[in-house]
């Protein structure tokens, strides 16, 4: 199975029935050690983290997803774009982030395009990383008014 097929699995499962499917597709998928990356490789968040986020994300937004628009494979990574988008719907709580609570706006939110790198051991996503300027969490928060906390 190459890497694509892996990334195109992973992202059905993910899908198949949120939210409960998104957790089982990150266990299923991501290694133990998985790290989610900023533009420069810093660590922002474990598996474990990156789970939170994603259960966070979908209490907020009930009908998050992320729209693909390109796909290709190098090596032992896979190279994805696309944007986010959902209905504000329930309260975003980033408090331990340090961030507070984002109120339900009740609007539809589309973030802007971006790039990330998937990169691959064998079966399993060992990490996350923006390609070039285009995204990360700053500019995930950003859509939605607040500031990203120091790493």
């Amino acid at each position: 199975m190459s890497s694509k097929d892996v990334y195109n699995a992973y992202y059905e499962a993910s899908y198949a029935n949120p939210p409960s499917s998104n957790v089982e597709a990150i266990v299923t998928y991501f290694s133990d050690d998985f790290q989610s990356l900023d533009k420069d490789g810093n660590v922002v968040m474990t598996k474990e983290a990156y789970t939170g986020m994603a259960q966070l994300l979908f209490a907020a937004f009930k009908d998050f997803k992320y729209v693909r628009s390109d796909l290709r494979e190098e090596g032992d990574s896979v190279i994805v774009s696309g944007h986010f988008e959902g209905t504000h719907t329930g309260d975003f709580d980033l408090s331990a982030m340090g961030m507070g609570v984002i109120p339900a706006s009740g609007q539809k939110i589309i973030w802007p395009e971006t790039s990330n790198e998937f990169k691959f051991d064998g079966d399993k996503i060992v990490s996350i990383k923006p390609v070039g300027d285009s995204g990360g969490m700053e500019a995930f928060f950003a859509v939605l008014g607040v500031k990203a906390p120091a790493a």
